[in-house]
């Protein structure tokens, strides 16, 4: 045992000597470097990046569909269950980022943040009714009576993520079609964060629901409608709820460059953005919920359940940890200005094993987002 626990040991030291080399090689490149020609010596040294996005998030996770579902010949469809269970396919966020680049220097530091979140609350009732004989009159005469079965699935699902970067770079003067473009190579940190919490209600009569009065030789009560009696063959119930995380930290690497369009890149001018990113992450998925399934079975609607079957309430919970491989990047436009830029494009970003969505197995998913954003930057200094 002291030698598993010596190994994880190692292998986490062994991860943030890593993340720590290399914050701080970028952190001494970018003070020690000897400042280069700029071109420019009147640019701004510090650049404040603020934008939104509305993100396509894909990953999801198992539904939870009780044993009931698919015991027996469903008046209602399983599936409508599952659907109705679905994570939101959007989230909606925000970004900031801070630029510094010194007078007379390729190089410069930075730091960004994403932040995304989404929730949701979907009910589905789905019922059927028939008319019948369900008694008859004081006179003799049929009463007809509505024969009703029901199934009813409510879900609420919350969701957040948030992308943190910590790079240095250095503009490398590279192009993709000759004059009027600039690149950069950057390096650092990434750190992320995915949380999901949901919860699901499922309750179903699927025999028909009936409305009954005394038949004869019964004795007949003056206000009998007071004595109807709701009565069925089997009743469900069953409640899940649960939470579901994934953090992680490590190096990344990125390019990033701009092809002029019209105008001037460095003053006034319409410009293509396009960017590449890569990264490792290490970090722990973690799993946390509980569920509970009952039913019950009526002979008739005179007595009680003559069998019941409701199990004890069953606890998840899971810990791994994990590396996580992450690749992205964006294509875009830009509108330029000496001091100021904005920005409008699209954005992808996948992470490769993340999430765990399984309920009671662990079940790896992968997380994705992407969809449009857009940015508006001003600059300081120079």
């Amino acid at each position: 045992m002291s030698e598993l626990i010596n190994t994880q040991n190692q292998t986490n030291d062994t991860r943030w000597h890593l993340l720590s080399t290399v914050s701080s090689l970028a952190l001494a490149i970018t003070l020690c470097t000897p400042a280069q020609a700029a071109g420019d010596t009147d640019r701004p040294t510090v650049w404040i990046e603020l934008g939104a996005q509305l993100d396509r998030v894909q990953g999801g996770e198992q539904a939870f569909l009780p044993p009931f579902l698919s015991a027996n010949p469903r008046p209602f469809a399983p599936v409508s269950s599952a659907e109705i269970q679905r994570p939101p396919r959007y989230a909606f966020g925000g970004e900031g980022k801070i630029t510094f680049q010194p007078d007379a220097s390729d190089w410069s530091v930075s730091a960004a943040i994403r932040y995304g979140r989404s929730n949701n609350k979907k009910q589905l009732h789905q019922q059927t009714t028939e008319i019948r004989q369900s008694g008859v009159t004081k006179s003799g005469d049929p009463w007809m009576g509505h024969w009703t079965r029901f199934g009813d699935t409510a879900s609420a699902h919350k969701s957040s993520y948030v992308i943190a970067d910590f790079m240095a770079g250095r503009d490398v003067g590279l192009g993709l079609w000759g004059r009027g473009n600039a690149a950069t190579i950057d390096f650092g940190v990434r750190f992320a964060q995915f949380t999901t919490s949901s919860t699901a209600k499922l309750r179903e009569l699927p025999d028909p629901f009936k409305e009954r009065i005394p038949q004869p030789p019964t004795p007949f009560f003056p206000s009998w409608h007071k004595y109807k009696t709701n009565s069925h063959n089997h009743s469900y119930y069953a409640q899940n709820e649960i939470a579901r995380s994934f953090t992680g930290v490590g190096p990344t690497l990125s390019m990033n460059g701009s092809q002029e369009i019209a105008g001037n890149i460095d003053e006034t001018g319409l410009a293509f953005d396009w960017g590449i990113n890569a990264a490792v992450l290490f970090g722990r998925q973690k799993v946390r919920g509980s569920h509970i399934s009952s039913s019950q079975y009526f002979k008739s609607f005179s007595n009680g359940p003559v069998s019941s079957s409701k199990p004890p309430r069953k606890f998840v919970a899971r810990t791994r940890s994990v590396t996580v491989p992450n690749v992205g990047g964006f294509a875009g436009a830009s509108l330029r200005f000496p001091n100021a830029k904005l920005s409008l494009g699209y954005r992808a970003d996948f992470f490769f094993g993340a999430m765990d969505g399984g309920i009671d197995a662990r079940d790896t998913r992968n997380q994705s987002f992407h969809g449009p954003f857009a940015t508006i930057s001003i600059g300081l200094g120079g």
